[in-house]
Parts: structure tokens; sequence; C-alpha cells
């Protein structure tokens, strides 16, 4: 048997790391947008950054977007209360909230740069 195939590893979490034109324009668009938070800045002027929504983590780093057919997922407890402001922040809507036959309710939209982000929530639940 392999000795690393034995171990343990751990992972506490992972870090999408989107790349963007302006760190700062995609930190604040979704602090003002959908209510996330800064965690971080890193630069003068900025060329590395993160968000947070609640625990979640998503960094930016400047460069020019690689979009395609990926999304960013967000697991959510209230996605009506995310979806309105989305929309009261003229926030692209790719799909409206729609229930799912696998328990999630969800709704895509897309960011400032062209990212496709989906935010979900399990369908009877409030975490």
């Amino acid at each position: 048997m392999d000795r690393l195939a034995s171990h343990s590893f751990r992972c506490s979490a992972v870090y999408p790391t989107l790349a963007v034109p302006s760190v700062v324009d995609a930190c604040n668009w979704y602090v003002e947008c959908l209510g996330f938070t800064n965690r971080f800045m890193w630069g003068d002027p900025p060329t590395h950054g993160a968000i947070l929504l609640d625990e979640a983590c998503v960094h930016f780093w400047q460069g020019s977007p690689q979009l395609g057919a990926n999304w960013l997922y967000f697991d959510v407890n209230d996605l009506d209360a995310i979806y309105a402001r989305a929309i009261a922040n003229d926030v692209p809507i790719a799909r409206a909230p729609e229930t799912y036959p696998w328990g999630m309710r969800e709704f895509n939209a897309v960011d400032l740069n062209g990212y496709n982000i989906r935010f979900g929530q399990h369908i009877g639940s409030s975490e």
C-alpha cells in the first residue's frame, strides 16, 4: 500500500479564486448587491481580495475572467432575502427561484464580470 494512501488528510476549507479586471469592484459588487462582507484586500492597489457569506469565502485576483459553463454555488438559509436583494440591486437573473426534485429551491444570477452564481436553499429547512 502506498504510504500516502494510508495517511488521513484533512481540509478545513476550499477557496474558489476567480480572475477579475478589478478586485475592488468585484469585492464591492458582492458586498453591495448581495450582502457579502469583505474579508481582505491585498496590495496597493489591491490585486487579491476575498469576500465572505457567513463562513463561505471566495477569492478574486486581478486578471482576465475565465468564463464558461462553471458556476459558484452558495447553499443558503434564506433564498428569498438574497433574491430580493439581488433584484433591488439590478443583478442580472438568469433563472428565477424554482423548486427542484432534488430538494432544493434555487436561482441563478450573473455577476458583474459574467461569472455564473447560483444560490440554493434546502426545502423545508432554515439551515
